[in-house]
């Protein structure tokens, strides 16, 4: 069953590249901060930080002319666990694109969202549907006009051995405003190795591939080295 969800894994991440047609390549750096709290038996908080630093193109090389800060996104979500395996979530976050250029763009955005996990044999797998409403500036009008969109994502992680283990997913984003230049606008996939560092803390390193839709079959490809710390602390006074 694992060799099976490896390859079911590597497949989704190899159509994603190959649907990404022609555009530009860059690679580079995405440190992230994954802390949530429980609060009580169903109620429990998250916050997700992280950025984006394109640092080389790909096709042609050029550390120097390609390296820039390119996302900033802030998350703070509030979660319900409706049953054992089914729990909704709502958040607020803030993002900015071109974070220290001229042309930056700052996003508002809220979404609410249904989380299904549940297991096969020794592996777990989430199923994530999520509604974003979007406020996203305008530069030239100064307006922040509202658009929404839909996001499927399914995730799968196992341990390997002791305390290391494997985590994945694959990630699509569909636009679902009208007026929308395309409707699958935005895809992202994962496979990454960490490690439980305690009882609270965890440490994951993998690749994280992100593609933006610029127009056509034009497509933004994004590979990043990602360094997450995942923190989660139990503040509930009777855990029992």
């Amino acid at each position: 069953m694992i060799r099976k969800t490896r390859a079911i894994i590597f497949i989704l991440c190899l159509i994603s590249i190959t649907a990404a047609a022609q555009s530009t390549y860059v690679g580079g750096l995405f440190p992230t901060i994954d802390h949530s709290g429980r609060l009580s038996k169903k109620w429990n908080y998250s916050i997700y930080y992280f950025a984006a630093f394109p640092l080389i193109n790909l096709k042609k090389p050029d550390v120097s002319k390609d390296a820039y800060f390119n996302l900033l996104y802030f998350e703070q979500a509030v979660s319900y666990k409706l049953t054992d395996k089914l729990t909704l979530t709502g958040a607020y976050l803030y993002q900015r694109t071109n974070v220290i250029q001229s042309d930056f763009v700052n996003e508002n955005r809220f979404y609410l969202q249904g989380t299904y996990k549940h297991s096969i044999k020794k592996i777990n797998i989430k199923h994530r549907l999520r509604f974003d409403g979007r406020f996203i500036q305008n530069r030239i009008t100064h307006e922040s006009p509202f658009t929404d969109r839909l996001r499927y994502l399914i995730g799968i992680d196992f341990t390997i051995k002791n305390n290391i283990y494997f985590s994945g997913y694959e990630e699509a984003f569909f636009n679902t405003y009208s007026g929308a230049s395309v409707i699958y606008g935005e895809n992202w996939g994962y496979a990454g190795i960490g490690k439980k560092l305690n009882a609270i803390n965890k440490i994951e390193l993998g690749i994280l591939y992100i593609s933006w839709n610029t127009g056509g079959t034009n497509w933004f490809n994004q590979y990043y080295a990602q360094v997450t710390w995942i923190n989660n602390i139990d503040f509930r006074k009777n855990k029992n």
